[in-house]
């Protein structure tokens, strides 16, 4: 046990002990009343004697409860404490999940969400991080080590992905619940359409941004699962082998999610590659299996988090001085009495 506050005690003593010794001297003075002659014959009742040592016996009582209430709200004021640590193991990588929103991608993304959320389930002290774009990049999820809040919102894209497969037309929007539902997953990214759609290189560029201190910390793995077909509309600010050498500077592997078909197949293959990744499609059964066991291969060491809880316990010491007063007062009161 430690006391946050010991200097309450180094006072506090010396001060009980003067208080003491002024309180003995002047209850050996004699003060009010008038005195008795001949009180000898009183004196030797064997009455007198009894409520004589009943006297004394609460008036011992009475000093003793004082000072342990005394004492406990001094010790209170100390404030003890224990103090224990915590160590343990957290694995130094981010994981942003970067989907392509567009039309074309349901089935992909689909996928793909459906199975993060066990790559989820089975991480130690990782950050994850979720972005989705179109014509601009959103960042639903920073990373973060709330896996609950990052399962969550991948059970929103899984049932959004489903809505939107399961469409016809337009009229299928005239449920509300579908309609927001559906609006999870683009809203926000087709605010800016005058510039196209899927626009790859922006939405892996936008991302590769969301990771914490890049210039300043190489230790951490860092990676972006990529799902997009590479079908680009429109002129975007940076083309996607510009984005695959800026992730290619930071030490960031890009592992790519596409379906069958793959716009460009052997320049978006390169890119994933320059990265130190891969490309994952959906000619094999087992894409989305494939992907993430190569994710999970990627370097990774071992951080030591050691944690510092203090703990104060006032409640016995007040538990103590309450039970102390309240009999003090009754032994009080029988005095009086």
């Amino acid at each position: 046990m430690e006391l946050k506050n010991p200097f309450v005690i180094y006072i506090g003593i010396p001060i009980i002990v003067v208080l003491a010794l002024i309180s003995y001297g002047a209850s050996r003075k004699y003060s009010k009343g008038k005195k008795v002659a001949n009180t000898g014959f009183f004196e030797e009742t064997s009455a007198f004697k009894r409520r004589m040592l009943a006297f004394r016996i609460y008036k011992v009582l009475m000093v003793a409860l004082l000072l342990i209430s005394i004492i406990s709200c001094m010790i209170m004021m100390a404030r003890p404490n224990k103090t224990r640590q915590e160590t343990t193991e957290i694995y130094n990588r981010d994981i942003f999940l970067c989907l392509d929103t567009s039309g074309s991608m349901y089935e992909v993304d689909l996928e793909v969400v459906k199975r993060m959320k066990e790559l989820v389930s089975g991480l130690q002290g990782e950050r994850f991080g979720i972005t989705i774009f179109n014509c601009q990049t959103v960042t639903l999820v920073p990373l973060t080590t709330d896996y609950e809040y990052v399962l969550d919102v991948l059970d929103q894209l899984e049932a959004a992905c489903k809505i939107a497969m399961g469409m016809d037309d337009w009229s299928f929007f005239a449920d509300d619940d579908y309609y927001s539902k559906y609006m999870y997953m683009i809203d926000g990214t087709t605010a800016n359409d005058a510039n196209g759609s899927s626009l790859i290189g922006d939405g892996l560029a936008s991302t590769i941004f969301q990771f914490q201190d890049l210039e300043t910390d190489d230790t951490r793995t860092r990676v972006i699962i990529f799902s997009t077909d590479n079908q680009l509309y429109g002129t975007p600010f940076v083309q996607l082998r510009e984005a695959s050498e800026l992730c290619k500077k930071y030490k960031i592997k890009v592992f790519g999610a596409a379906p069958s078909e793959v716009e460009n197949f052997n320049e978006f293959n390169e890119c994933m590659k320059l990265t130190g990744g891969d490309l994952f499609t959906l000619r094999s059964s087992t894409m989305v299996e494939d992907l993430i066991r190569a994710v999970e291969k990627t370097e990774t060491s071992v951080l030591i988090k050691t944690e510092e809880y203090v703990t104060e316990f006032p409640e016995t010491l007040v538990a103590i001085a309450t039970i102390a007063l309240c009999i003090y007062f009754v032994i009080s009161r029988r005095i009086k009495a």
